[in-house]
């Protein structure tokens, strides 16, 4: 069907217009504009008025338009861990007289994993302190 909206020729399907105008018991103009508003064709005095409210209220400058602005990110400073270091090395010295000198060992990423190398295979151990779990209210 053809429907001019303030001058201009528009093509609403005729399925469209019978659905809205069962379902919603409007008359066949209401339901092409309803359509055409669906669509964003056309923009109704509802959605001008509304627009200018949320403008108004700062709701579309806030959730539509993003900030260009970015956050300086903390550098995160690494705490020295010492009883880790101890254990560590422990480690090491235990690893050292088990293979005897026969693999290669590599203690990598500040001292959190440590990288075997023995008989052709690869392996890796990696040190993790984990926190004290928080009682829940």
């Amino acid at each position: 069907m053809n429907y001019t909206y303030n001058g201009k020729n528009y093509n609403v399907p005729d399925d469209e217009i019978d659905k809205l105008v069962d379902n919603l018991d409007i008359s066949i103009a209401e339901a092409c504009e309803t359509y055409l508003a669906d669509k964003e064709i056309i923009e109704t005095k509802e959605e001008k008025e509304l627009t200018k409210k949320a403008t108004a209220n700062r709701v579309l400058s806030t959730i539509h338009q993003a900030k260009g602005e970015k956050k300086e990110r903390k550098v995160r400073e690494k705490k020295e861990n010492p009883l880790k270091k101890q254990i560590i090395l422990a480690i090491l010295e235990g690893l050292n007289g088990y293979f005897g000198g026969n693999g290669e060992i590599v203690v990598t990423n500040d001292e959190k994993y440590i990288d075997i190398f023995f008989e052709g295979r690869n392996f890796t151990v990696n040190l993790v302190e984990h926190r004290e779990k928080k009682e829940k209210k």
